[in-house]
């Protein structure tokens, strides 16, 4: 009877033990680290929008009906100097969807980091890898066919200081060869702030797109000299290329 009543009793014990460490269904797995980076559009002080007129440093003024550019291979740089590379990232920002100006990374690995570097194009790798998914499908109207290649930035609009009937810029920026090299690198640190990516947790870094930037440093774009059309690798594209590189900074971030 003794060993009876003391088996039942090692059994209710490694029973309750056992409930006690069961992960309870209901509750989430952990979810690995993730962040975003939301790009805040503005020119200069006042927000950004397509199909509102703004005036360029030389009041010169134009109304932008389009703007998209991508964003790609992104690297952090750790509390302890080692730079991060994060896994395979491509983003296509076009502000006539408001949501591509919210970059989503996960998948990542736990760490402290205090800066960040990306890509503005597409790295010479991918533009020579053929028919390609997700952000870089030649459907997204950002690949030349006939050029072998990715547009980096593109921006179309009306000014009318701008000679001719149409009155009508385009901007197409790509190229990643030799003095057309047209790729730039954007890099910036968080200002003191640090980004810690850890298991369960989604920080938000925001940063501020200047667009103005485009038509002001290191070149003002004159919109009555300066080619309307720019849509081939060349002199001109890269004056705008060195522009946009400008574009990006730090503004804050905060944990959601």
């Amino acid at each position: 009877m003794k060993k009876i009543k003391l088996f039942y009793i090692l059994l209710f014990s490694t029973t309750i033990a056992f409930t006690s460490c069961k992960k309870d269904d209901d509750e989430p797995d952990d979810v690995a680290p993730q962040f975003s980076v939301e790009l805040d559009h503005l020119f200069g002080s006042e927000e950004f929008h397509l199909d509102s007129t703004y005036s360029n440093a030389l009041t010169q003024p134009f109304t932008p009906s389009m703007l998209k550019y991508y964003v790609s291979n992104v690297t952090l740089i750790g509390t302890d100097n080692v730079e991060y590379k994060l896994p395979d990232n491509y983003f296509l920002v076009n502000l006539s969807d408001p949501e591509s100006a919210v970059l989503n990374l996960t998948g990542l690995k736990s760490g402290t980091y205090r800066a960040i570097q990306f890509l503005v194009g597409v790295d010479s790798t991918r533009n020579v890898s053929g028919a390609q998914t997700g952000a870089l499908d030649p459907g997204k109207g950002m690949f030349w066919d006939w050029n072998t290649g990715y547009v980096f930035f593109k921006m179309e609009g009306t000014s009318p200081v701008i000679p001719g009937a149409s009155q009508f810029f385009e901007y197409h920026i790509g190229g990643f060869q030799g003095a057309n090299n047209n790729i730039r690198q954007v890099n910036f640190d968080f200002n003191g702030d640090i980004l810690n990516l850890a298991v369960n947790r989604h920080p938000e870094v925001h940063v501020i797109v200047d667009v103005q930037q485009a038509f002001y440093d290191p070149t003002i774009i004159d919109f009555t000299t300066f080619p309307s059309s720019v849509v081939m690798p060349g002199p001109d594209a890269t004056v705008i290329a060195d522009n946009y590189r400008d574009m990006f900074s730090y503004d804050h971030m905060h944990d959601d």
